[in-house]
């Protein structure tokens, strides 16, 4: 088999055109006058920080694919639905990691993760176009959602938004359709256990990552809140002792964490509050 013929058995022809419009956009950017204000960024994300983040990512799903792999639900070519998702859904929750001001923030991952379009992105992801409609129709419909969302912000285009909408949905409904259509003829070959892995996959693997983003919240919340106790006085045994106090009482539950470092009050190291008392009537407040 040709290099073609390889990539064809991989990747759908919806898949090779996203892939194509990623690549067109990144020599766009690397061969214009942004590429010198993607080099501070580069650096960032090589940094040490970064490094050990994405390497405890890629330990992390390396073990959720052992688990999918000993339940005998993995195949090999589910590697790629692990990297389509890596960068268009577990890597935007890491960045977005600040977001995470309750418990309420993972709960909504997970509600995201069963919602009932799940159902309707399997059928429309069963089927592609042609390449050449695929490549067609993925810009258009990018530039279609990117008008709609400027408009969307100024209420003298409202009439235009809510057009855009409209058109947006009716290509939603053909290309639904269509795939639709084609499930129902082809309907033995549809319904296959691997297809069914495929489509359940991205919602898994989002599932399943929620305790590592937790994690990572917790420690980013930590961390910041300790840096901030040790500016915040000179007496560094009543901030070892405040720390001790904060790991015990929130331990792994950040929103007494959050609560606390909301709540806290520099006074304390000054005066003859009970800390313990203190941090424990802090954690316990309705609101964070």
């Amino acid at each position: 088999m040709n290099i073609w013929t390889d990539i064809q058995a991989i990747f759908n022809n919806r898949e090779i055109a996203q892939l194509l419009g990623v690549v067109l956009i990144v020599l766009a950017v690397l061969l214009s006058k942004l590429r010198k204000s993607l080099v501070p960024i580069f650096k960032i994300l090589t940094g040490k920080i970064f490094l050990i983040i994405f390497s405890l990512i890629g330990a992390y799903l390396c073990g959720i694919i052992l688990l999918l792999k000993n339940l005998e639900v993995w195949q090999t070519s589910n590697l790629k639905d692990v990297l389509f998702w890596l960068f268009s859904v577990g890597l935007i929750l890491v960045f977005k990691i600040s977001e995470a001001k309750s418990n309420a923030y993972f709960k909504d991952i997970l509600l995201a993760a069963i919602k009932w379009e799940i159902i309707l992105e399997f059928i429309v992801n069963l089927h592609s176009f042609s390449l050449f409609t695929e490549i067609i129709i993925l810009p258009v419909l990018f530039l279609l959602a990117m008008t709609q969302a400027v408009a969307e912000m100024d209420d003298k285009h409202k009439m235009v938004s809510k057009y855009l909408q409209n058109v947006i949905a009716v290509a939603g409904i053909l290309i639904f359709s269509f795939s639709l259509y084609k499930s129902i003829i082809n309907f033995d070959k549809v319904l296959t256990i691997q297809n069914l892995v495929v489509s359940l996959l991205p919602s898994t693997l989002t599932i399943l990552f929620i305790p590592f983003i937790y994690i990572l919240a917790l420690y980013s919340a930590y961390e910041s809140h300790f840096i901030h106790l040790d500016f915040m006085t000179v007496k560094k045994d009543k901030v070892k002792e405040v720390k001790k106090l904060i790991l015990h009482i929130a331990n792994i539950n950040l929103d007494k964490l959050l609560r606390i470092k909301k709540n806290f009050e520099k006074r304390v190291f000054y005066d003859d509050t009970d800390l313990k008392s203190y941090i424990q009537n802090i954690s316990k407040q309705s609101k964070i």
